[in-house]
């Protein structure tokens, strides 16, 4: 089956710890299932690639039988499915640590990446969109043009996991990376380490020097879509049913580049977004897309 739009990235079992002390445990996780459910809100033709241990489906089965998702972009090459403890802190941040020993994290990193290889099959000429949640030192980046070339009007949105944006020696390469992508997504906090200023003013000026369209996330404050000098803001919707905020970066992200590929109507796309991150953040793990497709 042909699909307009592919959700890439890690996929991780989670115990979170949340500021109270509180746990849940054995929760589904990482970018690519909460970046799935942002653009499968919108429509059906969205692959989940992704890859795991000889256990994902252990985990993973039941969410990919009720939500009637493929597992044809499932690559299974780790020994088991990425596994960590996610612990909040009081600003909103978060660390984690794997259950599997920190050498897990290099294992993974490895063998777990997404790859012009792992895309190939499911690349064609009419592929819409493609999320990245890869890490700025991966080699996805000097494949762009190979998939380019299968797929010659495909948007990616690049959502760098935050030691990425915030690891000062990587700059020259994230720039690097950015030049070859079509949009890219960051927090404020992210923004702020990358861009070295604090206020949002300052970080929306920065993004706005770069000229590359950014999809600006703002927590409680909704997110922004910065292009060709102009800025596009929502507000945070339904911010009083949110039980769980975890994985709503990623699941606004995603559908913020399925509407860039539908409109040029930029409010529409920062509303749509914010739309998918309410539903996203009233669901402790990954949406219940049955209920809503």
């Amino acid at each position: 089956m042909k699909y307009d739009y592919i959700a890439s990235g890690i996929s991780i079992i989670n115990d979170i710890k949340y500021l109270d002390g509180t746990y849940s445990r054995n929760r589904l996780g990482g970018c690519a299932i909460f970046a799935y459910g942002g653009i499968r809100l919108f429509t059906d033709s969205v692959l989940f690639l992704s890859s795991g241990g000889k256990d994902f489906f252990e985990y993973y089965g039941d969410y990919f039988k009720q939500n009637n998702i493929s597992s044809e972009a499932i690559y299974i090459d780790l020994p088991f499915t990425h596994h960590t403890v996610l612990i909040y802190e009081e600003n909103g941040t978060w660390k984690e640590k794997s259950i599997h020993g920190d050498d897990y994290f290099l294992l993974q990193s490895e063998n777990n990446r997404t790859s012009f290889k792992k895309l190939k099959p499911f690349l064609h000429k009419d592929t819409k969109g493609l999320y990245l949640d890869s890490s700025a030192q991966e080699n996805i980046f000097k494949e762009i043009d190979d998939i380019r070339k299968i797929s010659p009007d495909i948007k990616i949105m690049w959502e760098p996991p935050s030691f990425s944006s915030k690891d000062s020696s990587l700059k020259e390469i994230f720039l690097n990376n950015l030049k070859k992508i079509d949009y890219y997504s960051m927090n404020l906090d992210e923004a702020s380490s990358f861009f070295n200023v604090s206020r949002e003013e300052e970080i929306i000026n920065a993004i706005k020097k770069l000229n590359i369209p950014c999809f600006l996330r703002k927590g409680e404050k909704g997110s922004s879509w910065i292009q060709d000098g102009n800025v596009f803001s929502c507000d945070a919707i339904a911010k009083d049913k949110a039980k769980d905020v975890t994985g709503c970066g990623n699941t606004s992200a995603a559908a913020a580049l399925y509407w860039a590929t539908k409109t040029n109507n930029y409010n529409d796309v920062v509303y749509n977004a914010n739309y998918a991150a309410s539903i996203n953040c009233q669901f402790e793990g990954p949406i219940e897309l049955n209920k809503y497709i």
